[in-house]
């Protein structure tokens, strides 16, 4: 089952220090975090309250937007 989620009103960003992604109409939040988990590092998952493609700014690997939620630290497969 695929969750059906509406990007245009808000998504999800996942940082490690190696990449960043986020959820869009073709990425789920099941395929971002197995995007991140195959990565094999660390990170961390927010959700951010806007579109997927509105810009914003990241500080310390953490998106600055107003609203955002910090909702977990995930470890990553072992490489």
């Amino acid at each position: 089952m695929k969750m059906n989620h509406d990007n245009t009103k808000h998504h999800f960003y996942a940082s490690s220090v190696t990449m960043w992604a986020t959820t869009t109409p073709d990425r789920t939040l099941s395929d971002l975090l197995k995007l991140m988990e195959k990565d094999g590092h660390v990170f961390n998952l927010f959700h951010v309250p806007v579109s997927y493609d509105t810009h914003y700014k990241i500080e310390r690997y953490q998106p600055q937007v107003e609203g955002a939620q910090w909702l977990g630290f995930f470890e990553g497969e072992s490489k």
